[in-house]
């Protein structure tokens, strides 16, 4: 059998590889392209593709041919991930540096180079560099990879970001930096989140992919093997990984693997399950662990309405989320541009049921876990919690520390989802 054609460890490096993505491709280009080269701001959730997607921009061959070419575009790729300790002035050297390796033109690689190894310069000295960029008809693109580590980095004041937004609107620089959130909510104070710096950007956020998008990237994987995948195998594909692009590379892999072996049928289907199951639980832990009080509520009120028998009351629309939870609506925006929730006609579901089942596990106590009624009586005496008293019988079946979140939604959801989340089967 053929080599294993999916990876899920590290980025997607090979453009022919790369799959999804052409309309937030076709938005970064155009505002690139527009006679005020504008900046763009990419905004995913961890391990949704933000580096693959900057990767992809960066190589000459695709630059070229989505119409940024090498003789008037630049495009520079740099990743400041673990950069904790970067300064200003670190940071200039690390951009003119790469700069200098990466430009086409090579009078601007030479003076961008050299530049770089200046002990001292300023936003003058900045300015004037970036204008023999213009002189020679040359837009440089700088393509900022985990770029949260400089907002969010104390060294970096309103001087700097004011500095580089004046290069980004008259020197003939762009900027299309990748972060976990938006921009603006990765700030180290809120004298930068009130910087105009934030305002020249258009957000493009980057979602899990729709059921044909998953299917072309599955099929073009297996186009080089001598492999192929039943309406039942692809299926298990998307119970697994929803459309999250690293989820599908696992779950394929897993899968691809399970064939080779010869495994068929329940066989392969349990086989697939527990190693997906093995590697998937950081990256389930990861997000849970990431998301608010409140964005957890929501997640496991949209569980608890899925979960119960279909009626228009149990649709898990936003109208009926947030009748019982008021926040839910603030929160569904928030998840929707993680990707940990997605849309569906008029309502929501978890992006995977795999990470619907997840959750039911780590919220629920197992038989060594349980707390005594009387933990149960004396935790709901303090702190005013008297309204969660109706549910007191329901808690011990959760671990404690969930208490707070469950008591929220076990109020207002049928206590047919306690069995429903905790019982519920992925495969």
């Amino acid at each position: 059998m053929n080599a294993n054609p999916f990876t899920f460890g590290n980025p997607i490096r090979d453009p022919s590889r790369f799959y999804g993505r052409q309309q937030e491709i076709r938005q970064i280009t155009s505002r690139l392209a527009s006679s005020a080269h504008e900046s763009t701001s990419v905004v995913g959730e961890r391990r949704i593709g933000k580096t693959s997607l900057l990767s992809f921009l960066a190589h000459p061959e695709v630059s070229a041919s989505l119409g940024l070419r090498p003789e008037s575009y630049c495009l520079v790729y740099i990743d400041f991930q673990g950069l904790t300790d970067i300064t200003p002035h670190r940071f200039w050297q690390r951009v003119l540096a790469k700069v200098g390796r990466g430009a086409c033109d090579e009078e601007i690689a030479a003076r961008f180079a050299k530049f770089s190894q200046r002990e001292a310069f300023d936003l003058f000295d900045l300015e004037d560099l970036f204008e023999t960029v213009a002189d020679r008809s040359l837009q440089i693109v700088l393509l900022l990879d985990e770029f949260e580590y400089v907002t969010q980095n104390p060294n970096f004041t309103s001087d700097f970001f004011g500095g580089l937004r004046a290069l980004a609107i008259h020197h003939n620089l762009s900027l299309v930096p990748a972060t976990r959130r938006e921009l603006v909510d990765l700030c180290h104070s809120e004298e930068i989140k009130g910087s105009p710096f934030f305002n020249i950007f258009a957000n493009v956020v980057l979602r899990p992919f729709s059921p044909p998008e998953v299917d072309q990237m599955v099929e073009g994987y297996l186009g080089g093997t001598q492999v192929t995948l039943t309406p039942e195998e692809k299926d298990m594909i998307l119970k697994l990984a929803g459309g999250h692009p690293f989820f599908i590379q696992m779950a394929g892999y897993y899968l691809f693997e399970g064939k080779a072996q010869g495994l068929r049928d329940e066989a392969l289907k349990s086989s697939l399950a527990d190693a997906f199951a093995q590697q998937a639980d950081s990256h389930f832990s990861y997000l849970w662990s990431h998301s608010s009080e409140s964005e957890r509520i929501t997640l496991l009120t949209t569980m608890g309405l899925a979960h119960q028998k279909p009626s228009h009351k149990t649709l898990p629309s936003l109208e009926n989320l947030s009748r019982i939870y008021r926040r839910a609506a603030l929160d569904v925006s928030t998840l929707t541009k993680r990707g940990l929730l997605v849309q569906t006609d008029s309502s929501y579901g978890l992006f995977s049921p795999s990470f619907d089942h997840w959750v039911g596990r780590e919220i629920a106590a197992g038989p060594q876990e349980q707390e005594t009624p009387t933990s149960v009586e004396t935790w709901l005496s303090e702190g005013g919690r008297e309204s969660l008293q109706p549910v007191r019988g329901f808690l011990p079946r959760f671990k404690r520390k969930y208490w707070p979140v469950m008591g929220e939604v076990l109020k207002e959801i049928s206590f047919e989802f306690v069995a429903g989340v905790v019982l519920s089967k992925v495969l």
